[in-house]
């Protein structure tokens, strides 16, 4: 199937996010998994349209570290508008 290492590959990292947190338990590190959609990127052959931007995720990882010690943000799904599901 076209795609299935890199979903398989996703997959993996989000799973490993979660292995970490729990073994972080109780030591008031806190972990959070941020999943982009698709981002511009030299990775794509052709230029996506309506793709994030780089500074889209970084004010995804800004809102994750800049809350309070109380709050984990335990995951964040970022996507374009326009990108199917």
């Amino acid at each position: 199937l076209p795609g299935s290492l890199y979903s398989a590959t996703k997959h993996a990292v989000h799973a490993m996010g979660e292995a970490i947190r729990a073994d972080l338990d109780g030591t008031g590190i806190r972990t959070t998994i941020i999943a982009p959609g698709m981002v511009e990127t030299p990775f794509f052959d052709n230029k996506p349209e309506n793709a994030l931007q780089p500074e889209d995720i970084a004010a995804a990882v800004m809102y994750a570290i800049s809350q309070p010690s109380r709050v984990d943000v335990n995951e964040i799904l970022v996507r374009p508008t326009a990108q199917p599901t």
